[in-house]
This record gives structure tokens, sequence and C-alpha cells, in this order.
């Protein structure tokens, strides 16, 4: 029966008297159900479809939602010629020229992802601001500009660009309007409804600079915002991030930003992750569903103690530590009135081959009883690292 099953389904799929093989069954379908089928596609993957016939043509600039820019490629070929900085310049103009067709040709109404992935500096500064109102202006839900050197978080930009500051309030608009992206360095200059910053859930800026009173109004005023990232800004005014009662953050990144100091967190109540490098003051306070920190810094002792209050709620700690003391014994610093509740622990430090790691992993692993997984990474050189785990079940 089971044969006579399977010989049935071949048959019908394969008759050709009543579905032709080249009859063109998709375009039959109504407008709509095309454009709910292309929202799936990537960008680019969409856009090709204009070929399929004259019905698709343009179908694609009302469906695509997720505007993924992404030319990871031709960074490849830019760190390759990296000796001749005219090619650089020949394909940010390409690139810039890219992005502002696709935006004058796009008809959707809203954007779920707006993503800009190429290393761009102050230079183009003016589009960017273009892109990101039109953005804001469709409603964004999640924004990407990735604009690091290399891809590399510690490869700086010389001139990177200023994220927008911001002009909360205008004396000149309504008290529901809020002109709340006045760009800084360019001409024009839009008023913005309080509603197109309701979308916003997760934004990450990579190679921008960025002040720590822009991250103010970004948290104070994207109430959705759930998952926030800087990494490698050179700002001198982001020296610290004051987060207070942020109603819907989850994730907080801070890394490689070169002049930050201090990372003050209070009455955080739905912040589960946050990762920090090289900051010396840190204060965190009222974070009752953070679990999983990662954190880099100068010793284990000083991040450890950063820590100290949250060391028995913590279910996921990643310490890594540049130019560490690897005899480090760190138990005095793991002493706490409860038991320290970690489940998942990873060590990240720099060792020779004469050096011995036994001190100091019996000293967090003694520290630690609800342990179930330890992870330490040994990286030998600057190209490979090695991973030794070991899992132990209570």
């Amino acid at each position: 029966m089971a044969g006579g099953l399977s010989d049935f389904h071949v048959m019908k799929c394969t008759n050709s008297e009543q579905y032709p093989e080249d009859e063109d069954r998709i375009s039959l379908l109504s407008t709509d159900i095309l454009v709910h089928i292309l929202s799936f596609l990537k960008l680019k993957e969409a856009a090709r479809t204009s070929l399929v016939s004259k019905l698709w043509v343009g179908l694609w600039m009302f469906a695509v939602v997720q505007l993924d820019f992404d030319a990871s490629k031709v960074l490849l070929e830019i760190a390759a010629v990296r000796s001749e900085p005219s090619f650089l310049s020949k394909k940010r103009c390409h690139y810039v020229e890219w992005v502002n067709k696709v935006l004058q040709s796009h008809k959707a109404m809203v954007i779920d992802e707006f993503r800009i992935c190429f290393e761009l500096d102050e230079s183009s500064q003016d589009d960017v601001d273009e892109w990101l109102l039109y953005a804001f202006a469709k409603r964004v839900k999640s924004l990407q500009l990735d604009f690091l050197q290399f891809g590399m978080p510690t490869a700086f930009v010389l001139e990177p660009y200023l994220f927008p500051s911001c002009r909360i309030f205008d004396q000149n608009v309504e008290e529901n309007s809020i002109e709340s992206l006045s760009i800084i360095h360019t001409k024009s200059f839009r008023t913005l409804r309080v509603t197109d910053f309701q979308s916003l859930r997760s934004l990450r800026l990579a190679g921008v600079d960025v002040t720590g009173e822009t991250l103010h109004f970004l948290m104070e005023k994207f109430h959705l915002l759930e998952h926030l990232v800087v990494i490698g800004s050179q700002s001198e005014d982001l020296s610290s991030v004051l987060v207070c009662g942020s109603s819907s953050l989850k994730y907080l990144e801070l890394t490689h930003c070169r002049c930050l100091k201090s990372i003050i967190v209070r009455d955080a109540r739905h912040l589960v992750s946050l990762k920090y490098t090289w900051v010396s003051n840190v204060v965190l306070e009222n974070v009752p569903e953070l679990v999983d920190v990662w954190v880099s810094g100068w010793k284990f002792s000083r991040m450890i103690l950063q820590l100290s209050s949250l060391l028995t709620r913590l279910e996921s700690l990643t310490l890594r530590v540049s130019n560490s003391d690897v005899n480090e014994d760190v138990t005095r610093f793991l002493k706490v009135p409860h038991p320290i509740g970690l489940k998942q622990l990873t060590l990240d430090v720099r060792a020779s081959e004469d050096d011995s790691l036994l001190r100091l992993t019996s000293s967090f692993m003694k520290s630690c009883p609800n342990l179930e997984k330890f992870v330490l990474k040994v990286p030998m050189s600057s190209l490979a690292y090695i991973y030794i785990y070991i899992y132990i079940y209570i």
C-alpha cells in the first residue's frame, strides 16, 4: 500500500496534461501573495526577481522589509590592496550610490531591519544621516551600522562617522512631536513624530562615534529598545554611560570604546546580559534579571570585585584578561555571604608555555560549587586558540 501511495504522488506531480512544464503558475497568484513571498528574501535576491517576467518588475520595492546592505566581499578586496587609498575611496562612492539608489526605489511602508556594513567615515556623514532619517520614518525595528575597519573592533577608523546628536525637544513644534534627529553636519532637518521611535528594538553601532548624551537619549526615548551594542567608539564625550530605569533593555554591550571609564546601571529590571571591556568603574544596582556577564580587563581580582554583588545569582560569566598574572590567587575575592550560583564559567587568559594555570583555575572551581561547565581559553598565538572544555555534573 505504501508503494501505491508513493506512485500516486509521483503521477500527480508529473501529469503534464494538467500542469504543463513551461506554465508559470506562481505569477497567477495575486500581487499581495507575491509581495508576501518576496518579503522572505534578502535584498539582492528579491531585486533579481524583476528578471522573471514583466509582472515581477518592481515587486521587490514593495516587498523587502529587511534592507541589509552587506558588502563583506568588497571589504575583503579592500583589505587586500590596503596600500591604495584611492581604491577604498572609489568603493565607498559605489557603495553610497548603491544604497541611495535602492532607497529611492524602495516603496515598503515599514522596515524591520536596516543594516549598513561597509568601512565608512565622516566623509559619508550627510548620506548616512539621510539613511537614518529614512529608516526611522519607516518605523525600523533593527538598526545596524557596521563601519569597522577590517571588521575588527580594535582597528579604529581615522575619521569616524559621528552618530547623530539630538535636539530632544524643539520649541517650535507641537508637544506631541519631537525633532529628535536634528543632524549636525547636515543641511536637511526633518521633524519626526514620537511614534517613529516606538518601533526600534535593536541598535548596533560598530566603528561609529557616539556621545554619552546620545546614548542617554536613546534609552530614554526608545521605550521598546531591548538590544543596544556600541563597539569601537573613539568619542571623548563617551567617558561614562548611565542606564537608569530603562524599561525594556535586555542586552547591553559597550566594548572597545577608547574613552569609556564608567558604567552605571540602576533599576534596569529587564537587563539579562551585559558585556563590557576595560572599564575601571562599574556600578550595578537593582538588576534582578541579570544572569550573563562578559568582561575584559586588566586583572581577574578587579573584575570580580566589580561583580561581587552579583556572584550569588549570575549563571554565566566570562572573564577575559590580557597580560594577566596566571599565578593570581582569587579565592579571597570570591568569598561572599552566600554560595556562588555560577553554572557556566569561561576564563580567557594569556599564558606562555612555562606558565601553570593550576592555581588560577582551582581557586575558581573551589569557589563555584554549582558549576556545570568550565571553559578555559588559552591563545598560543595571535591566530590560534586552544579550547579546553571541562564539564562538571552535579
